[in-house]
Order: C-alpha cells, then sequence, then structure tokens
C-alpha cells in the first residue's frame, strides 16, 4: 500500500518549503502569488478578447468595477505580466502591445499624457504642450504597436469641474478614435459617474464588475485554495462554516482584505507553534475591519 505523501493537505509547491525555517516560509507567506478565481478569469478572458480585436471605426471599449480593495488592479497587473513589452522578430525594435497607467488624481490631461509617455520610457519635455504630447503618444502607439490602454483609478476623474472632467473624456475619446487603441478603464463605483454624463463613452464601455464576495462556496473554494498554497504544518480546514462565516465577517466580503486577514493569521500560526489557523484565533486576532478604518484612532 502506498504511504501517503505528508503534508497531503498542501499543494507541491508549499510542500517543498515545508523544510525551510520559519522566517522563510513567513516570507513566502506574505509575498503570495497570484490568486485564479472563477470571475478573474472571466475577466482576463474578455481582456483578451479585446486584445485580439482586429482595428475598426469604433474600438470596444471595457470598464472594470470593483469596490475598493476588491482584487481589481491584481487583475490588471497580471493582465499586463501576460503580455510584457518584447522584441519583434527582426529585433529591430520593441514591441508594447499593452500600456497601464494610474489615472491622474484630477482630470488633467497634460498629466494623462505624461502618464502614458513615461509608462512608454520615452524621452519628452513635461512642460511640452498638449498637442505635442499627444502627437508624440499616437506616433509612439504605431511606431511600438499598442493595442491596449489600461486606466486605473478612472474615477479621480470626477475630482475635476465639470469643464476639465468633459475635456479629459474627450481626450480619451479622441485618442481611442485616432489610434484605434482599446481602453481598459477601472476603478470604483464612481467610474459609472465618471463617464455617466457623456452618453458616447457610456455607450462604447462595456461595463464588468467584481462584487463583494458572499459567504458561499465559492467562498469557501477560495479559502481552501489559500490554504493548499500556504505552508503550515497542520490542515486548518477554513471551508468549517464556522470558520469560513467568521473570515467573511471580519474581511467585510472584500478580497484584499480577506487574502491580508488570511497572511496574518498564517503568520501568526506559525508564530505561536500551532501551526494551523484556529477558529479562537480568526475570532480574537486584532484586526480592524474596512468600514471602520476612516474613524479608527490609533492608541
Amino acid at each position: 500500500m502506498t504511504k501517503p505523501p505528508e503534508y497531503e493537505h498542501l499543494n507541491d509547491k508549499a510542500r517543498a518549503l515545508m523544510n525551510a525555517s520559519d522566517e522563510e516560509r513567513i516570507l513566502a507567506i506574505r509575498s503570495g502569488t497570484w490568486l485564479a478565481y472563477p470571475r478573474a478569469k472571466e475577466i482576463l478572458d474578455r481582456m483578451e478578447d479585446l486584445l485580439a480585436q482586429p482595428r475598426i471605426t469604433r474600438m470596444p471599449n471595457m470598464l472594470l468595477v470593483a469596490p475598493s480593495f476588491n482584487g481589481k488592479t491584481s487583475i490588471l497587473e497580471h493582465f499586463l505580466s501576460l503580455h510584457p513589452p518584447d522584441l519583434d522578430p527582426a529585433g529591430e525594435k520593441t514591441i508594447c502591445p499593452v500600456i497601464f497607467i494610474e489615472s491622474p488624481s484630477k482630470p488633467d490631461v497634460s498629466d494623462f499624457y505624461t502618464r502614458i509617455l513615461d509608462a512608454l520610457m520615452a524621452v519628452f519635455k513635461p512642460t511640452a504642450a498638449v498637442q505635442d504630447k499627444n502627437s508624440q503618444i499616437k506616433r509612439l502607439f504605431k511606431q511600438l504597436g499598442v493595442k491596449m490602454l489600461i486606466l486605473d483609478e478612472v474615477h479621480h476623474l470626477i475630482a475635476g469641474s465639470m469643464n476639465r472632467q468633459k475635456d479629459f473624456r474627450n481626450a480619451l475619446k479622441s485618442l481611442g478614435n485616432e489610434t484605434k487603441v482599446v481602453i481598459v478603464a477601472a476603478g470604483i463605483e464612481d467610474a459609472y459617474n465618471a463617464f455617466a454624463t457623456d452618453p458616447q463613452m457610456s455607450s462604447r464601455f462595456t461595463p464588468e464588475e467584481l462584487p463583494l464576495w458572499r459567504a458561499d462556496n465559492s467562498f469557501g473554494g477560495l479559502l481552501a485554495t489559500l490554504e493548499r498554497r500556504t505552508p503550515l504544518k497542520q490542515p486548518s480546514n477554513l471551508k468549517d462554516p464556522d470558520k469560513m462565516l467568521e473570515m467573511h465577517t471580519k474581511s467585510e466580503g472584500t478580497l484584499g482584505d480577506m487574502c491580508d486577514l488570511f497572511k496574518e493569521l498564517a503568520v501568526d500560526a506559525i508564530r505561536n507553534k500551532t501551526e494551523e489557523i484556529t477558529l479562537e484565533r480568526i475570532r480574537s486576532i486584532r484586526w480592524v475591519p474596512p468600514s471602520r478604518r476612516k474613524q479608527h484612532k490609533r492608541l
């Protein structure tokens, strides 16, 4: 009879860390890895379809909306990692299919163009006229084979006056029309308001949402995936209804907070030598839920 593998509750990568020191295991836990789940895969697949879109008169775009710290930026960064800049077969120039920038804190067109040029590592004068920056971007997009522009935190657009918001929307719309690149904009729910006042913008951007997680089988499966990846000597059985509900309550259904809470509990389990995440520690660990952080006062 074949002997079951040691630490069979772990995947191979986590099992390989079990002979490492506590500090090495803690470092691995804190480093984290890309966490795939069905909704993230759907969005990534949609972005792949958009990237493969032939250049047409009216290019399709996407608006990704999610509560703060719910995995939106992680999906975008993961997509970027799948499509890094590369040399063309002749090795004469760099091909850069995807550009990722964060929206300016206010709807400033010049700052928007500056961020694109920085992402392209272009040489330019920061004080150059807006039209000069625009012309340089269009030229570089063509030279570098840019197919998609990802614009994160687009809800910042509503931080300016109505005229500046209009100017920014027009700049974004014009850039898409003239270069035929796909634009993926992303932000919190206020991102809807950023586009709602312009029917042309709202009609061009197909919305995709990342809702808060519910305490259901999908959430339990996510916890189980994290548990398999985490080098703890004992199984924690986080799909247990009581543990799962407590994890959900503390994180308030936000993916980022759930992952951070999980990391703290896993590190705590190594340091206190229990080597498992117990219900008692989930309930007692010091943790300020997302909804209270603005009002939280440090002692």
